[in-house]
């Protein structure tokens, strides 16, 4: 076996968390590859591609955050990962820091089962991407509000005067898409909800699709950004279409325990910041 180990240094700081799993793996021969994410470094993305060559599964230690940004590079090449929470809400993650030492065991021992999330693929003209929680078409903080046209598997279905409109994933639903009064959607579902932010209208709600149809974005406006799992990818500065549609990749989580979602959501979402 041979494990990937990833720690987000906004979280833990000078790798002290990640370095107690290292010094357990060192004592039991387990062999690993190591890599602590700098704010800012050029090289993340090679050298998150060079983490997850070769390992077997992957350790993040961080929060959802630091889950999202190493999905893309895991499912990718179909790598199982199990999330240490160091942040609060931790919805992706799976065990806390104090847990290392029986999450050796039960890794060695193939204790454990393997959660499947579904992704969507966001295409930008010849740039793709992929997403686990939501791609956003949105106006950038000097421009006006944005008219967005949504077809759904090539007819229309709205046009939307918000501030954007975001496509979520199950995984996804209980995110941005929440805080923008979207349903929440059991990860099970084959679904995708179509969401507008800020929407300047009476009429535009959540819309629930099968995630077998095809999205398509549209604006006439020249200055938007595309949002990708928190990330601005591209800034939009010609009219130009953004097409989302189900993945053929899917997010892979080690689980230990079969958990309720309604008993993770409802312990998760009663968080009020003490």
């Amino acid at each position: 076996m041979k494990i990937g180990v990833y720690t987000n240094l906004n979280k833990d700081r000078d790798c002290l968390t990640a370095k107690s799993l290292l010094s357990i793996l060192q004592r039991r021969g387990i062999s690993y590859k190591f890599y602590s994410d700098k704010k800012q470094e050029s090289d993340t993305h090679e050298k998150l591609r060079e983490l997850t060559d070769g390992v077997d599964l992957l350790v993040a230690f961080g929060g959802d955050g630091t889950m999202l940004n190493i999905v893309p590079y895991c499912a990718v090449k179909g790598i199982p990962m199990l999330g240490v929470n160091l942040g609060h809400l931790g919805f992706l993650t799976e065990v806390n820091a104090d847990m290392l030492e029986d999450t050796v065991d039960r890794l060695v021992d193939g204790d454990y089962f393997c959660e499947k999330r579904s992704m969507i693929e966001v295409i930008n003209g010849e740039n793709r991407f992929i997403a686990l929680n939501e791609v956003v078409l949105s106006k950038t903080e000097n421009s006006n509000i944005c008219n967005i046209a949504v077809d759904i598997d090539g007819i229309r279905a709205d046009k939307v005067r918000a501030d954007g409109v975001m496509v979520s994933t199950p995984t996804g639903s209980t995110g941005y898409s929440l805080s923008c009064n979207g349903s929440i959607l059991s990860p099970d579902l084959d679904a995708l909800i179509i969401n507008a932010i800020c929407p300047h209208s009476l009429h535009f709600c959540p819309i629930v699709i099968s995630d077998s149809s095809t999205v398509d974005l549209s604006s006439d406006g020249t200055d938007l950004r595309l949002t990708i799992d928190g990330k601005i990818m591209a800034f939009v500065e010609d009219p130009q279409k953004i097409t989302i549609k189900k993945c053929d990749h899917t997010a892979t989580f080690i689980r230990f325990e079969k958990s309720s979602f309604y008993s993770r959501l409802i312990k998760k979402l009663a968080y009020w910041g003490e």
